[in-house]
């Protein structure tokens, strides 16, 4: 079946997309899977530059356009026909069925309708068509999140895992206690809760801890409209074989063994509208093909641990954006953060820790603290600066992204 898929998806995409009509014009035929390495990759900067010649079909088809965060350039539009719309909704029931959720469930969903967001979109599909109660609260009040959960008895939470922890933080304020909420499962996207040995990350233990509830930790990339989801082992986002075929790279392109880490490449099966072939996502992690405690054989994919191009090389040593914030996200006294990277030279990187503390937070003895926290973390000290919160708003912020950014890349490249 998962030849089958990835055969057709070759072939409408040379026949349809006038992108792929030029990208693969000299490469053979592909039967399988294991046909797939003799293609070139497909990257972000081909579908950001030739992004309306990616489409296979004209605006008489298409009843939704998305687009992506913007975070590392101008937001791509993704187009949507019914077909891809059923398909992002079967995707996320999957998902969801995968993590114990069932049609009793009454789910409130803390992520964005609007800007044109294709998750909060398929998760709405996906809990229409498992059954359950979608309740669309958004991301920006955690007083609704709580007034609707004690309302209507909410039993799952779809969220980024830092406004969990705010909504956590307001409860105590409240002296609501979150622990005796009933909401026994947390879908966390956006934001990594695991490291590499799935153990929870600070921030994950911490959201585990502030609502009793199960975390589950979702994957997602608007490219290739699909998502993999954790079960109740929590060992990595279960691939589902007739919507998506992953493969781990090296930087040349070529696989890397099972549990080795490089960048994650995937081809859709089924979309209609904008397929991709061997796209390239930038993100860092590994496969792993164990059978999972749950009793499933599919692949499952590990925490992403960073994006291939924010790597930094910081005195020696490899440093990824996203493990700076697992180590901050642990640290109570920290209210607000933004990491900003340079180069001096072409052999080095440096790192600055831009950090707005708490109310009441010693100024030295914090920063202190966490100047030996990042050294123990990372293996490397980078550079940590004390700000106000108005800072780093300024800094990461902006309105023609979706989202704030939290990192700043000066290595005379675009910030993401």
């Amino acid at each position: 079946m998962l030849d089958r898929g990835v055969a057709r998806t070759v072939a409408f995409a040379r026949t349809h997309s006038p992108f792929y009509q030029r990208h693969l014009a000299n490469s053979p035929e592909v039967r399988g899977v294991a046909d797939l390495s003799t293609l070139p990759l497909t990257t972000k900067k081909h579908v950001s530059e030739f992004n309306r010649q990616f489409w296979t079909l004209g605006h008489e088809r298409i009843v939704d356009v998305t687009t992506t965060s913007g975070t590392t350039g101008e937001p791509t539009l993704y187009p949507i026909t019914q077909k891809d719309l059923d398909r992002l909704g079967y995707n996320e029931q999957l998902c969801f069925t995968r993590a114990g959720l069932s049609a009793g469930d009454v789910v409130l969903l803390a992520v964005t309708m609007d800007k044109c967001f294709m998750a909060g979109l398929a998760y709405f599909e996906g809990l229409r068509k498992l059954g359950a109660t979608a309740v669309r609260v958004g991301a920006g009040s955690p007083a609704m999140l709580l007034s609707m959960l004690q309302r209507l008895g909410a039993t799952g939470i779809i969220s980024v895992p830092s406004f969990l922890k705010r909504v956590g933080e307001f409860a105590k304020e409240q002296a609501i206690d979150l622990r005796t909420s009933g909401v026994r499962k947390l879908i966390c996207i956006g934001e990594p809760i695991r490291d590499v040995d799935w153990t929870l990350t600070p921030l994950g233990a911490r959201i585990a801890h502030d609502w009793n509830a199960s975390l589950h930790s979702t994957y997602g990339i608007t490219e290739l409209a699909s998502s993999l989801c954790e079960c109740s082992a929590g060992r990595g986002g279960h691939l589902h074989p007739e919507l998506l075929h992953a493969e781990i790279v090296d930087d040349e392109g070529r696989a890397v063994p099972d549990g080795d880490i490089g960048q994650l490449v995937a081809t859709t099966i089924g979309v209609e509208a904008m397929p991709m072939v061997r796209f390239a996502t930038g993100d860092m992690t590994f496969i792993t093909r164990e059978r999972c405690d749950c009793g499933l054989r599919t692949a499952r994919i590990g925490p992403i641990l960073g994006r291939r191009d924010q790597a930094m090389k910081i005195k020696g040593t490899t440093v990824y954006p996203a493990a700076v914030q697992r180590a901050l996200h642990g640290i109570e006294a920290i209210a607000d953060y933004i990491l900003i990277a340079t180069a001096p030279t072409a052999l080095c990187d440096e790192l600055e820790v831009v950090i707005a503390l708490r109310p009441g937070a010693g100024a030295e003895a914090a920063r202190e603290m966490i100047c030996e926290k990042l050294r123990g973390e990372l293996r490397v000290a980078p550079s940590v600066r004390l700000a106000t919160l108005k800072e780093i708003a300024a800094l990461g912020g902006s309105r023609e992204l979706r989202k704030q950014r939290v990192f700043l890349d000066r290595r005379n490249r675009q910030g993401c």
